[in-house]
């Protein structure tokens, strides 16, 4: 990972958080009673007092449609996601964060109450290496079903929803499902590796807002 890269994102979110901080958090999470009162900066040090009721009562608003609970929640994750990508020579911390928010979003709350932010820090890491090209593995009886096939049935019916684009679509496929590089895929598909990052940025934020909406086209 590129010291480059590390600057830009972290600048990027630090601002954003530094204008978020001191905003008095939503009235309706005076509903939650896990959840500290005050700011979002509040909140957030909340998680680092009490990590796993904190993040389960965010990720539960997140599984709701509160993106605001989700950008707590990977606020609060971001020096993890650093310290991840800084020891990861084959990805940087745009691939790491675009992971999590994937993470955030689709988290098992009721399943997995323990242990939330180890959980979320293994779960992001098992989809950053999952991306990477593997070898085909073949069995006497076929091919081993390709673990990411699911990932396409996500992607399309984020087109039928018009949280993305044909283009976005594809990218997102060339990159987290074959599994090639921002460089490699941006030769596939006629554009820069910085483009690619940037679609694929935009594509996940975007299928992360109609999270909600995924998950109920996709069990029915």
């Amino acid at each position: 990972m590129t010291c480059t890269g590390l600057s830009r994102t972290v600048t990027a979110l630090n601002d954003e958080w530094s204008t978020l901080a001191d905003e008095p958090a939503p009235l309706s999470w005076r509903a939650v009673p896990a959840l500290p009162l005050g700011t979002l900066g509040d909140v957030l040090a909340g998680v680092r007092s009490a990590p796993d009721t904190v993040l389960l009562a965010l990720l539960g608003l997140q599984a709701e449609g509160d993106a605001l609970a989700g950008r707590v929640v990977v606020q609060a994750m971001l020096p993890k996601m650093i310290l991840m990508a800084v020891r990861d020579d084959g990805a940087d911390v745009d691939d790491y964060l675009a992971a999590l928010w994937v993470r955030v979003a689709t988290y098992p709350v009721a399943r997995r109450p323990r242990r939330v932010a180890a959980n979320l820090a293994l779960d992001t890491l098992k989809s950053v290496k999952a991306t990477r090209p593997r070898a085909v593995m073949a069995l006497p009886g076929g091919p081993v079903p390709d673990p990411l096939a699911d990932a396409t049935t996500v992607l399309d019916a984020g087109v039928r929803l018009g949280a993305i684009d044909g283009l976005t679509r594809r990218t997102l496929e060339v990159v987290y499902v074959d599994g090639r590089s921002s460089s490699a895929a941006g030769a596939v598909l006629g554009m820069s590796a910085e483009t690619v990052r940037w679609r694929c940025s935009k594509g996940v934020r975007a299928l992360r807002a109609v999270a909600h909406e995924l998950t109920d086209l996709l069990a029915g």
